[in-house]
C-alpha cells in the first residue's frame, strides 16, 4: 500500500497530488458590474485567490484519507499564511447566475468585519495548537491597531515552529517584553526563528490620534529579548507614528549575530543605526542592504565618520563574510574599495550624496572629479582582482547626478 511507503517518498507523491489539485480548482474571485452600456450585468475578474486558500482547498481529499495523510495535509496547507485585513465593499445581488438577474443588481449593502480573518486565526491556533504548530511562515498586512497587535501575539504564541514572520512595526510599541522574548527565544527542540520583518506605513490621522492614547511598551530595552538567534532582519517602509529609528536599531545591536540585514524606503534609521547593526554583526553579516528614501537616510553629524571617529568606507569592508551588497551613504571613497580580499560577488550598488572630504559638487566642481576618478579606478582594480579569483563582480556607483555602471570600462 502506498501508505507504507517512506514518508520523504509518501510527501513527494501528495505534493504532486496536491500541485495537480491546485489546476483543477478556483483560482480567481469574481465580482458584478452593472455599468456597461446594454444594462446588463457582467461577471469581472476581481482578483486571485490567496495561495494559502488555494494549498487548503487542493488538500480537502487527502485530508479524509486517514490520519497520517491528514497531518501531512495540515501541515502542507498551513505551512505559509497570510493573514489580510479585509478591505473594499460588497453587495448583495438576487441571484446567483447572472442570467437571471433582471435590470441593474440591488445595491443593499452588508457590513464585513475587517478583522474577520484574524479572529478566525486566534480562535482556531488558541483552540487546535497542533494545527498552529504545523505554521512555518506567517505575513500580518494591515492590523495596526492596540486590539489587533494583541490578537497578532495571541497567535504567535501559539505558532511554536515559525521561521519567518512578517509584522506591522507597531507590534514593536504595544508588544510586551514577554511577547517578544517568547517570539525570539530558543524552543524545546533548540530552533528559533530565523527571520523577522517589520513593514511600516504611513496612517490617517484619525488612525494616529488613536494611536496617540496608547503608551510604547519598549520591549526592546527588556535584557529578556534576545535577538542572537535571529538570522535576517528586515525594516521597510516609512511611518508617520513611532516608527523605527536608529535608538531601536542600537537596542537590537545589543544582542543581534544577524547574517541579512536589509533596510528599504525608510526615512526614519540613519547610518548610525545602520553602522551600530553592521558592527554587531560583522562576524556573520552575509547581505546588506540600506536603501532610504530620497536623502532622508544620508543624515549624519558627520557625513565620513562615525560617532568614535571611525571611517564608514573602511567599516564596510571589515565584514569578511559580506557578499552581497546594496547600500546608501552619505560620501563614499576609494577606501570602500581598497581591500581585495572582500567577498563581493555579483552585483554591487553604491549610492552616494557626495564623494568623503568634497564639498564641491561632483558636476561643477573640476577640484572634486580627480578623486572620483581615483574612486573608479580603485573599484576597477578590486573587479580585476575578484576576476582572477574567479569571482565574478559589477559595480554600480550612483554619486549625485552621476552614474558609473558594470565593469567602469567606459567611465
Amino acid at each position: 500500500m502506498i501508505s507504507r511507503l517512506p514518508y520523504e517518498l509518501l510527501s513527494a507523491i501528495l505534493e504532486e497530488a496536491a500541485y495537480g489539485n491546485i489546476q483543477e480548482i478556483q483560482q480567481y474571485t469574481y465580482g458584478v458590474d452593472s455599468t456597461s452600456t446594454n444594462g446588463k450585468a457582467q461577471r469581472i475578474l476581481r482578483g486571485h485567490v490567496a495561495n494559502d486558500s488555494q494549498r487548503w482547498l487542493s488538500t480537502d481529499a487527502i485530508r479524509q484519507v486517514s490520519r497520517q495523510w491528514h497531518d501531512w495535509a495540515c501541515h502542507y496547507a498551513l505551512r505559509d499564511l497570510y493573514i489580510r485585513r479585509w478591505r473594499g465593499s460588497e453587495r448583495w445581488t438576487q441571484s446567483r447566475k447572472l442570467d437571471t438577474i433582471h435590470g441593474c443588481p440591488s445595491r443593499d449593502v452588508f457590513y464585513r468585519d475587517p478583522y474577520c480573518s484574524l479572529r478566525k486565526t486566534v480562535n482556531l491556533s488558541s483552540k487546535h495548537p497542533l494545527l498552529a504548530s504545523s505554521v512555518r511562515r506567517i505575513f500580518f498586512d494591515g492590523f495596526y491597531g492596540v486590539e489587533t497587535n494583541t490578537m497578532i501575539l495571541q497567535v504567535l504564541k501559539h505558532c511554536d515552529q515559525l521561521d519567518l514572520v512578517s509584522l506591522p512595526w507597531t507590534t514593536l510599541r504595544y508588544g510586551s517584553e514577554e511577547d517578544w522574548s517568547r517570539l525570539l527565544g530558543t524552543r524545546e527542540d533548540g530552533t528559533a526563528l530565523a527571520s523577522l520583518e517589520l513593514l511600516a506605513v504611513d496612517l490617517k490621522h484619525s488612525q494616529i490620534m488613536e494611536h496617540g492614547r496608547q503608551v510604547d511598551k519598549h520591549p526592546l530595552h527588556s535584557p529578556k529579548v534576545n535577538f542572537a538567534h535571529l538570522q535576517r532582519l528586515k525594516l521597510s517602509g516609512s511611518s508617520n507614528l513611532m516608527p523605527v529609528n536608529d535608538d531601536d536599531l542600537i537596542a537590537i545591536s545589543r544582542t543581534a549575530r544577524l547574517q541579512e540585514l536589509h533596510i528599504t524606503g525608510t526615512t526614519s534609521v540613519t547610518t548610525k543605526g545602520l553602522v551600530a547593526l553592521g558592527r554587531a554583526s560583522e562576524d556573520t553579516l552575509r547581505v546588506l542592504e540600506h536603501s532610504p528614501l530620497s536623502d532622508d537616510g544620508f543624515e549624519h553629524p558627520n557625513a565620513s565618520r562615525t560617532e568614535d571617529g571611525s571611517h564608514l568606507c573602511e567599516e564596510l569592508v571589515q565584514c569578511p563574510h559580506l557578499c552581497d551588497l546594496t547600500i546608501s551613504l552619505p560620501t563614499i571613497c576609494s577606501s570602500l574599495f581598497s581591500e581585495t580580499s572582500v567577498n563581493w560577488v555579483g552585483d554591487v550598488q553604491i549610492r552616494a550624496a557626495g564623494i568623503c572630504g568634497q564639498s564641491g559638487n561632483l558636476e561643477k566642481s573640476a577640484e572634486v572629479r580627480p578623486t572620483f576618478f581615483g574612486l573608479l579606478s580603485q573599484a576597477r582594480s578590486l573587479i580585476e582582482a575578484q576576476r582572477r579569483r574567479h569571482v565574478e563582480l559589477n559595480i554600480e556607483i550612483f554619486i549625485s547626478l552621476s552614474i558609473a555602471l558594470g565593469p567602469l570600462e567606459s567611465c
